[in-house]
């Protein structure tokens, strides 16, 4: 298997091309997101597209829509996606999340920038995609707020220290907080993300009840609960 192309067991996924590669938080937030009662799903800064696939492969009758500022990456979600099972179902496009018409979605899911160096170079596509200029986790809340149905979700995965942060934000725009995970690497290390739900309906929960998930036992071997959450995709689970 070539090292451009991440296999997973009901497809496979290059990323020889994109801006940001397959990494464990593209996988977490593709495995987590609700995407039960969508129909309509938006992945917003999709990359090679593999959440979008996640989402597709989770729900047998979502159509889901994928954008990205970054023209490589756009197009090689598309041979992505048309390599797929569920082809007829996926579009990439190139897009600005934040030129979008405010079409009606049921799920948005992001893995979003949260890389801010201070330093902006448009000449590298990595930093570009990562680089929160343009789209920010609190900007993808605010535009985000005004695209979602009326029992639509956003579903994010972003750094833990952004928690405090991000809840104000949502209030902010008539959002509320509704289911949210803690990761850390394993049972010593701290804390490093937060899988984030937010919706206008249901209840909210409070920072406190928040449970923690841990990804290893030790180097190359998953707890059980992370086996469980990812267990349709990797092949080793």
């Amino acid at each position: 298997m070539r090292k451009s192309v991440f296999r997973f067991k009901l497809f496979e996924c290059s990323h020889a091309r994109a801006s940001m590669k397959i990494g464990v938080d593209a996988v977490l937030i593709g495995a987590w997101a609700d995407t039960d009662c969508a129909r309509r799903i938006l992945d917003v800064g999709t990359g090679c597209g593999v959440i979008a696939l996640m989402c597709a492969q989770r729900n047998a009758v979502a159509n889901v829509t994928a954008i990205d500022i970054d023209a490589d990456s756009v197009d090689e979600a598309r041979d992505n996606f048309m390599a797929s099972p569920w082809s007829s179902r996926l579009d990439a496009r190139l897009e600005d999340f934040n030129g979008i018409s405010e079409q009606k979605f049921d799920l948005i899911v992001s893995n979003p920038p949260y890389f801010d160096s201070g330093v902006y170079s448009p000449d590298s596509p990595r930093l570009v995609a990562r680089h929160q200029n343009d789209l920010s986790p609190a900007s993808l809340l605010r535009k985000g707020s005004c695209m979602l149905s009326s029992d639509g979700k956003i579903a994010i995965i972003v750094p833990s220290s952004r928690f405090e942060e991000l809840c104000g934000v949502a209030a902010s725009v008539g959002l509320r907080l509704t289911r949210a995970q803690f990761v850390r690497g394993h049972e010593a290390a701290p804390v490093k993300r937060v899988l984030m739900e937010f919706s206008r309906s249901g209840i909210a929960v409070s920072a406190a009840s928040i449970p923690v998930l841990t990804l290893e036992t030790h180097p190359g071997q998953p707890t059980e609960a992370h086996r469980r959450l990812c267990k349709d995709f990797y092949l080793k689970f």
